[in-house]
């Protein structure tokens, strides 16, 4: 599958030709073969993990995290996603002074890395309500990431100096007739807007990119293979970010709803340990949509960062919030609370971090 940025960034950046990330994607492609044994390839992964992130000891650094949903409100369409602007739920958008009641919550767990999550509503999601619950976070010794509609590169640039310190913004699928298909309306149609945004993020100041693609939608080794140019070709223009992968998979969509695609346990492991060997300082992020067996299995393999004790709705960790009861963007698998997780990663010798460095 090939993939192009939009006319003004290649004009812009010569840089993004079909010659990039070739050596990433014939590693990738080596990983992806059946007859590489999954286990080897793991064994791989986790030494490669150990070498890169504490110097070669038993375990490495594991990254703590949790999701913080401000708003399921959105006018996209998207086939897969609970939030899709037809669902019939109840929407629910936090006003900064509940937004920072739950980041208080979430401080009370320990987390002091949080993702902030949106849906895409223009008229409540501005530039200035996520600058300013950045700020508050900030004042908190809170460090943000954003997980939220592309914005301009100057709406970045507000963001980063409000305190966003990071952008996790899937592509959805690279297959760019499907994405049409699963786009059908909204702002999420345009295709090349959203490919463009971590460039537009990085140029604005925002230091970690984390891609992805949702699992199940188009052929997961192709997108696997278009992801590894989109990141290799960040990684050449901007030398200075870190890069950092999600590989989620489909758990739950509307009604009607059918996945094309099936991921395996066996094939999530052989791509998360493939884009270990690929980009060996990258972070690899795994969220609470994967049952705990296989969390604890790709902890010992790759991963090095985690969300714990997620809600995915608005307001979800108040203690008077039913979960779900304004909408879930997908349902929680690993229900471990965060303190468990925290103990059976130290159990395992890793070194549990809170905050991102």
């Amino acid at each position: 599958m090939s993939i192009e940025l939009p006319v003004p960034l290649t004009v812009r950046n010569a840089a993004w030709k079909a010659a990039c990330g070739d050596a990433e994607v014939a590693r990738i492609e080596d990983c992806l073969d059946p007859r590489f044994p999954l286990e080897e390839l793991c064994r791989r992964a986790a030494q490669t993990t150990r070498e890169r992130f504490c110097g070669g000891g038993p375990r490495w650094r594991m990254l703590l995290y949790a999701p913080l949903y401000l708003s399921s409100h959105c006018l996209n369409h998207c086939l897969y996603c609970g939030f899709r602007a037809p669902q019939a739920i109840r929407r629910k958008h936090l006003s900064v002074a509940e937004a920072v009641r739950q980041v208080e919550i979430l401080m009370g767990r320990s987390f002091r890395h949080i993702l902030l999550v949106a849906g895409d509503f223009p008229r409540l999601t501005t530039t200035a309500y996520f600058a300013q619950v950045l700020r508050e976070m900030t004042a908190r010794g809170v460090k943000a990431a954003i997980e939220i509609a592309p914005q301009s590169t100057e709406s970045y640039a507000a963001l980063a100096a409000a305190g966003a310190c990071g952008l996790t913004l899937f592509q959805e699928t690279y297959d760019k007739e499907r994405y049409a298909h699963y786009h059908p309306q909204g702002t999420k149609a345009s295709y090349d807007w959203r490919l463009a945004a971590p460039q537009r993020a990085a140029e604005a100041g925002i230091r970690r990119l984390g891609l992805g693609f949702l699992l199940g939608l188009a052929d997961p080794r192709e997108d696997l293979l278009a992801m590894a140019r989109h990141a290799a070709y960040l990684e050449d223009r901007f030398p200075g970010c870190t890069l950092g992968f999600s590989l989620p998979r489909i758990r739950q969509a509307p009604a009607g709803f059918v996945a094309p695609y099936t991921v395996d346990d066996d094939l999530l492991l052989r791509m998360y340990s493939a884009l270990r060997l690929a980009f060996p300082g990258a972070m690899l992020v795994l969220s609470t949509r994967e049952h705990p067996e296989l969390r604890n299995r790709l902890a010992k393999t790759c991963i090095t960062q985690m969300s714990a004790g997620s809600s995915t709705s608005p307001g979800g960790y108040g203690a008077d919030e039913v979960p779900g009861s304004c909408g879930q963007q997908f349902p929680v698998c690993d229900r471990r609370l965060p303190a468990e997780m925290a103990d059976w990663l130290r159990g395992e010798g890793f070194d549990v971090s809170w905050l991102s460095a």
